[in-house]
């Protein structure tokens, strides 16, 4: 468990300001958000010397709580040192309207949610607890969670020493929405589940079946961390005749907030008057006839060949998101203006998972946490390595070099003509 290996410290920290959309908070929209961080500090750190120990920032999956990768925090942190790379903190927090955050804000936040605010939101959260997270700092994201740290590492591309994307929403062709002649998708069990039982035990057994091949630890997380006791905003009383000793358990993620994850209305599609861009300023003419859109997995697709850092895909065979559409961002990652280089340069590689979907971080937690710890022991590896060749350069320099430009710059840059000749005078 989490806590025979980490101190689990609770924070409240503050949202980015102003949200994506108008249409994210309830009322006003300088309404101020926060986010409910925790983070997982080893309790063995009393003990580590190294400089180089790592700052992970996390980034869950839609709709499912952040503690359920503490099993994975569990064993990537045993790999890591049995291979001598330390772990200096954990950090992940709930989007502000999924698991702990969306209780701190449930008076707050409305149904229209953009993945970038959450990029924007771990960025303050990184500056705001700056002086406990110093470099390295390596991500690793689940679903949209992968999405939301390629969106982070695009606006700031040195800030992560490499990343590990667990099947990420990032492709260049919609995947089945559920809607109209698709196929029932995520959205349709979503919107229309029963999020109400009779107390936790009741709810845990009608998951029982959606949830038989996860890993014990990540069920049992999620019975206590994905339901939350009544009464709630959205449910403000308890049924007649409830046991209040045991009560009624609703959804700790609203199903409302889940949908609202996983796509934005566009119901004016098929309106003679067409989109409305004041609502939909991010519309991809691809979804342009479409009732339900999202705009971050294409709009990231069209990015990601810019993202610098070093990255590693793990997905599951089975994947609802499709193995060949993700292998398209794959291919492009990183080989842009900026970029890493891509696989050809060895900064970009793809693991598949055989027989796992998308949620295999709960279905297989230790090859999962092998396979993202052997990347993290390579590249923090060829980070130790650049950092002693840089402070070895930086260590001969004086105060004064840090103040003047060398000669080699004045000997690269020519004397404007008329500046020679008031120097002759």
């Amino acid at each position: 468990m989490s806590t025979d290996i980490f101190k689990v410290t609770e924070h409240t920290a503050p949202a980015s300001h102003i949200r994506e959309y108008p249409g994210s908070t309830a009322r006003s929209q300088e309404e101020a958000l926060s986010l409910h961080v925790k983070q997982y500090t080893p309790l063995d750190q009393d003990h580590i010397t190294s400089s180089d120990a790592i700052t992970v920032i996390a980034a869950h999956a839609c709709g499912y709580p952040k503690e359920l990768y503490e099993p994975l925090w569990d064993e990537v942190y045993r790999r890591l040192k049995h291979n001598g790379v330390h772990i200096r903190s954990i950090w992940i927090a709930d989007a502000p309207n999924m698991g702990m955050s969306g209780v701190l804000n449930e008076d707050k936040i409305s149904l229209d949610y953009s993945w970038i605010d959450s990029a924007r939101d771990l960025l303050l959260m990184i500056n705001h607890f700056r002086d406990q997270m110093p470099r390295p700092l390596v991500g690793i994201g689940h679903s949209f969670g992968g999405n939301i740290l390629a969106n982070l590492a695009l606006m700031h591309p040195r800030l992560f020493t490499t990343l590990v994307f667990l099947d990420p929403t990032i492709y260049p062709r919609p995947v089945s929405r559920g809607v109209g002649i698709d196929p029932p998708g995520a959205v349709n069990y979503t919107l229309w589940r029963p999020d109400i039982w009779p107390n936790r035990k009741a709810a845990a057994s009608a998951h029982a079946k959606a949830w038989r091949h996860w890993d014990r630890r990540c069920f049992d997380l999620m019975v206590k961390y994905g339901f939350r006791d009544l009464p709630t905003a959205l449910y403000p009383t308890i049924p007649a005749g409830a046991n209040r000793s045991e009560p009624p358990v609703t959804l700790t993620t609203t199903k409302y907030q889940e949908v609202a994850g996983l796509y934005r209305s566009n119901f004016s599609a098929r309106a003679s008057g067409g989109i409305d861009r004041s609502v939909h300023p991010d519309m991809d003419p691809i979804y342009a006839n479409r009732i339900v859109y999202r705009p971050e997995p294409r709009n990231t697709f069209s990015k990601i060949h810019h993202l610098r850092p070093p990255v590693l895909w793990i997905l599951g065979a089975k994947t609802f998101l499709g193995i060949d559409n993700l292998r398209e961002a794959i291919k492009v990652c990183g080989v842009g203006v900026g970029g890493s280089g891509g696989t050809s340069h060895g900064q970009v590689k793809e693991v598949i998972l055989p027989e796992r979907g998308h949620l295999f971080p709960f279905e297989d937690v230790n090859q999962t946490a092998g396979y993202c710890a052997a990347w993290l022991v390579q590249e923090i590896g060829k980070y130790r390595e650049s950092e002693l060749v840089w402070n070895k350069k930086r260590s001969s320099m004086t105060q004064r070099d840090h103040l003047v430009y060398g000669d080699d710059w004045f000997e690269a840059i020519q004397m404007p003509k008329t500046l020679q000749r008031k120097a002759k005078l």
